[in-house]
């Protein structure tokens, strides 16, 4: 069987929000998510992008007909062909998400760093198409190889939950995983029929039943944690007394700040209204009610972001460095890689080895909408028009999953062993999140897991092959130049008007061509370079310009 294509099919699913930003377009967004024709699209480039980062940390060298960095003596295509994404049948539409640059010291919102981007909810879902086109690549046996690069990243990684697309990823954004995971390959009896059924597949077609694998020839290193951040009634010990409410506050986008979604969870209501009826419109009004201040969710629950675990994170690793890390805020995140904070949570110029996800409300939670006013000191009545009211989360656990990762192994235990140091504060209570903390909330209680590793240990190749021209050009002897000899370097300079009669006939203009014809045979035997001083006579021509 000849084969002409390999085409890899799969549903992608989103364990939390994506970004994958666009061309310019008419949105209040800083950055907008990729719409083409009125639908939210996720671009083949984008999917390739990620594709090929994936299959760099296990395949070194990753052959040039999946991709190539630097100069190349020549482009090529690349083997890989990802079409564009659409998400499946649903009513999902891009979302507003904003975020805030915090500073370190003081905690206070850092100026000129308020965003927001369009973000795509957790849970939807995308049909992948990704191709491999054997005809792009020398041989079957390099093709093959192509192929088994790009089914061990899909079977091996983002299958099992390790795919990070878009922007954000290591603030919580763009954390996926695939399902329905299959392989095809079409030969060139089946080539045609697949472009005239609208590139079809059917019943007909072989599905692989071995999925194509290539061994990694490079080591990598993952370490997964889940940490439980648990927020209600606060057991200072064993014993059942409360002490207080833990609460939350993590306030959504501006457009969102004055309705507040009633989602899956129980809404407190006061002692005296336990026993009263409900009103016949309290199902409608439960959807969605008005507030000055209202909580962060995603769907029918209430959020925490990557990014509200990240900073507290790196403010606390800061503080534990005595003034040795700098402020990314006060420094436009050039921090340098000599930073102890940057080394773990990355820079501008270094990625960061760190990635924390996005986590929702897991099972019941409960929440409320409580009236504050600020006090006159003086009457300790309502101060002036200060009345409002906020909605925080009063019972609910979140499931944040940390991931480290890199090259070396000894570096991967050594963050390990700082964030362990970081998640310990969480433990007893010392790492708040969200907003309002000398307000009372934001104290949850961590209780994190047991550390999970993945980790790819590559065999090197002892006999790494090139593909394609390059391949080639191994095969070729490598030319051999001659041996400059500096006793036999010879300047000739020649300057002779078109009317000499030693040259041709008839030949209005010096050229290179008669200067060759005409010079002696040992020159020419030895004439290695040109160097050539045009005179330009202004009294026949003048130049345009």
């Amino acid at each position: 069987m000849n084969t002409k294509l390999t085409i890899f099919t799969a549903i992608l699913v989103q364990d939390s929000a994506l970004s994958i930003s666009g061309l310019d377009r008419e949105s209040t967004s800083d950055q907008p998510f990729t719409v083409v024709d009125g639908k939210p699209v996720l671009s083949g480039r984008g999917l390739k992008g990620a594709a090929v980062a994936m299959a760099r940390r296990f395949f070194d060298p990753l052959p040039r007909a999946v991709s190539e960095i630097g100069p190349q003596k020549e482009l090529r295509r690349s083997a890989w062909l990802f079409r564009n994404a659409e998400h499946k049948a649903g009513n999902e539409t891009p979302r507003l998400r904003s975020g805030v640059g915090i500073l370190q010291a003081t905690g206070a919102r850092a100026q000129h760093v308020l965003y927001d981007r369009e973000v795509m909810p957790a849970g939807t879902k995308w049909e992948l198409d990704l191709r491999v086109d054997w005809r792009l690549v020398g041989n079957d046996e390099q093709a093959a190889e192509v192929e088994g690069i790009l089914g061990y990243v899909l079977d091996k990684h983002w299958k099992e939950g390790r795919c990070w697309l878009g922007g954000g990823a290591a603030r919580g954004l763009g954390f996926c995983h695939l399902t329905e995971l299959k392989a095809y390959r079409i030969d060139d009896t089946q080539y045609e029929k697949w472009v005239k059924s609208h590139r079809v597949l059917g019943k007909e077609y072989e599905l692989q039943t071995e999925f194509p694998h290539c061994a990694p020839t490079k080591s990598w290193f993952f370490r997964t944690l889940d940490v439980d951040v648990s927020f209600g009634a606060y057991h200072p010990t064993d014993s059942d007394s409360d002490w207080g409410v833990d609460m939350l506050a993590i306030g959504p986008h501006e457009f969102e700040q004055g309705s507040q979604r009633s989602g899956t969870g129980s809404w407190a209501r006061p002692s005296w209204a336990q026993d009263a009826a409900l009103p016949a419109d309290e199902p409608a009004r439960k959807v969605e009610q008005l507030t000055d201040r209202a909580i962060l969710m995603d769907g029918d629950a209430p959020l925490i972001p990557g990014s509200s675990i990240r900073g507290p994170l790196r403010h606390a690793f800061s503080r534990s460095q005595l003034g040795k890390c700098k402020d990314p805020h006060l420094h436009q995140g050039s921090v340098g890689k000599e930073d102890a904070a940057g080394d773990l949570f990355g820079t501008v110029e270094q990625s960061s080895a760190l990635l924390i996800r996005d986590a929702t409300a897991q099972g019941d939670w409960s929440a409320a909408r409580l009236h504050m006013h600020a006090e006159d000191e003086f009457s300790a009545g309502s101060y002036g028009t200060a009345k409002r009211d906020a909605v925080r989360l009063l019972q609910g656990t979140f499931a944040v999953r940390f991931v480290i990762e890199g090259g070396e192994k000894s570096e991967v235990e050594r963050k390990q062993k700082d964030l362990d140091r970081l998640i310990a504060l969480g433990k007893i209570g010392h790492l708040p999140v969200g907003g309002h903390k000398t307000k009372g909330a934001g104290f949850g209680q961590w209780k994190p897991g047991d550390w999970k590793s993945a980790d790819v240990l590559g065999v090197p190749k002892t006999d790494c092959r090139l593909t394609g021209r390059a391949e080639e050009e191994t095969k070729r002897p490598s030319p051999s130049f001659p041996e400059p000899r500096a006793s036999e370097k010879t300047w000739i300079q020649i300057t002779a008007p078109a009317t000499d009669k030693s040259w041709p006939s008839g030949s209005a203009v010096l050229t290179l061509k008669d200067i060759c014809a005409n010079l002696p045979s040992q020159v020419k035997d030895h004439l290695t370079a040109w160097w050539c001083e045009p005179a330009i006579d202004f009294s026949v021509s003048r130049p345009q310009t």
